[in-house]
């Protein structure tokens, strides 16, 4: 049953065996894995399938958060969450991720790599994603002659969903007679027990002035990274510092991933046998290679992970004479001059300082035959229904750069906390307290250095990486992955669930998210998200089945 909460009297009382708040990757995937269990699920959504002014409003941060993307920007408030704009793209953590390193300042987590690889399985078909295979050869790519390397593995994949948006899973879900989904129905607080410790309530405003609450036996928290965060601080009633914090640890170690592009590559004949471009698995889903320095190297040089792969030549110089870039250049531009969209924040917001816009027009209409090719086969997929190219990836001209997805170190200094701000629901406004340091920068550039040389020595191509010293200075502000907010650790001191997601004290409240990771690796977290979502689904079940029958 679907429910607009804004049409339950204030004061109403809603009740289930367990309530779990959001309808993104990680929630949608609690709640179908509970309710094909049979278990009474009430599922929260602070949006509606209507995306509003008003939605985004409440997801603004407050002024003056530090060197960080429009919050309202890189999340939705809406029925599937930021599901709806994911590029589609999944690999899992690699095994080093889990384990301490010291070098790195990572502090391991306590599920080891094994103990998610068959919830990650799983997650494999949440997403659509084909088959759990994450190696080139296994999964039917073209082979080359590529000598053997120590230091470079470019055997390892990234796979694309369709992408799988999760809006249309809930609707569905939504059908079943164990489940009730409530959208406008955004939460503001969780209530405890002040004896026993147990969140007894959610507590939720489907609009200014009125409040309504949601009782459950268990609570699920699977709201994003940041407004998780923001909900455990704002329930402070009997825990002044907030639910979770009573180590001040809600909020800290705040991570996304460093991006950016470097260097200048001329892909060789080897290069191009690899394909190192976008390519079909033997199961019909794109993939493609990362390029990724082995674990000893990443050891030996004191770097963190990071992930590289081609990128095509920088679009916004006209002089390139390509009309596909062109028409990149042009269309981020409007997209930011407009304000539209997801992807006019973020690394895409420097498409804003595009000049030469006339030479730009001149390229694409020069070009027109090939920018035409190009468009057909982006719209076909999203007319038929089939899998969509992944993105705009032209590696055909003369020289490409570098592309690259960094591990950012967890640090406690960048946190979320509540400023005194609010919105039209009442809700205090999240202070985003966020910076890449200077070790981070100096550990990736090193990283791209160690990369492009070995690409050279394997014959892959020529490289020049003269200009990563530009990575002291890039600026590293997205926000679109949002991990290390309520981290797992075995301890309440260093974080703020344990390694079943359970919140340190309160014995019925859950978190499912990126926010539970003590460390960020270097691949989109969407898979390890709905692996964690499996995880703690079945440990709500079994929970569940460890209590008498009335």
């Amino acid at each position: 049953m679907l429910i607009d909460a804004r049409g339950l009297a204030p004061g109403s009382r809603v009740s289930a065996e367990v309530c779990v708040i959001g309808t993104g990757p990680a929630g949608a995937t609690v709640a179908a894995e509970l309710a094909v269990r049979g278990v009474d699920v009430l599922v929260l959504e602070g949006g509606a399938a209507r995306y509003t002014g008003d939605h985004v409003d409440t997801y603004r941060a407050a002024e003056g958060s530090e060197a960080h993307d429009p919050a309202e920007a890189v999340r939705q408030k809406r029925l599937g969450g930021t599901s709806l704009v994911w590029g589609g793209r999944c690999a899992p953590l690699d095994p080093l991720d889990h384990a301490p390193r010291e070098w790195a300042g990572a502090p391991g987590w306590p599920v080891s790599a094994d103990e998610l690889a068959p919830h990650l399985r799983r997650a494999q078909g949440h997403l659509q994603a084909g088959e759990y295979d994450y190696t080139a050869r296994a999964a039917g790519l073209p082979r080359a002659a590529v000598p053997p390397s120590a230091t470079l593995d470019v055997e390892r994949l990234w796979r694309w969903s369709p992408p799988t948006a999760f809006d249309g899973r809930m609707r569905t879900l939504a059908r079943a007679r164990n489940v009730r989904l409530l959208v406008e129905a955004t939460v503001v607080r969780l209530e405890r027990d002040p004896v026993g410790g147990a969140v007894t309530e959610a507590v939720v405003v489907p609009r200014p002035g009125a409040e309504i609450t949601v009782a459950a036996e268990t609570f699920v928290l699977a709201a994003g990274g940041l407004e998780s965060a923001r909900i455990l601080l704002a329930s402070d009633a009997q825990t002044p510092a907030g639910l979770g914090n009573e180590h001040d640890q809600v909020g800290r170690y705040y991570m996304t991933h460093p991006v950016g592009e470097v260097g200048t590559v001329v892909v060789g004949d080897r290069g191009r046998a690899l394909g190192l471009g976008y390519r079909r698995t033997r199961d019909g889903v794109y993939a493609r290679r990362m390029l990724a320095l082995a674990p000893a190297v990443q050891e030996r040089h004191g770097l963190g992970n990071l992930k590289a792969a081609l990128w095509f030549a920088d679009p916004m110089d006209p002089g390139h004479r390509d009309g596909l870039l062109s028409t990149f250049s042009l269309t981020y531009y409007a997209l930011h001059r407009a304000r539209m969209g997801f992807k006019a924040a973020g690394t895409h917001a420097r498409y804003a300082d595009t000049t030469g816009l006339g030479a730009h027009v001149g390229n694409v209409v020069r070009d027109w035959p090939r920018v035409a090719r190009f468009a057909g086969s982006w719209a076909l997929p999203r007319v038929t229904g089939g899998r969509i190219l992944p993105s705009f990836m032209p590696l055909d001209g003369a020289t490409c750069r570098l592309r690259f997805d960094a591990e950012q170190t967890p640090e406690p200094h960048n946190r979320v906390t509540l400023s005194r701000e609010r919105d039209a629901l009442g809700q205090r406004r999240v202070e985003i307290h966020y910076r890449v340091s200077d070790g981070d920068r100096d550990r990736i550039r090193r990283s791209m250095e160690l990369i492009g040389a070995e690409f050279a020595r394997l014959g892959l191509g020529t490289v020049d990486v003269a200009d990563a010293e530009r990575i002291a200075d890039m600026p590293f502000t997205d926000g679109t992955h949002q991990m290390g907010l309520l981290r797992m650790a075995d301890s309440p001191r260093a974080g703020v669930v344990d390694r079943d997601c359970r919140v340190h004290g309160c014995a019925n409240l859950f978190v499912a998210g990126s926010a539970v990771f003590p460390t960020a690796g270097a691949v989109g977290p969407t898979l390890a998200i709905v692996a964690l979502a499996v995880r703690v689904a079945e440990r709500v079940a079994a929970d569940r089945a460890r209590v008498p029958a009335p």
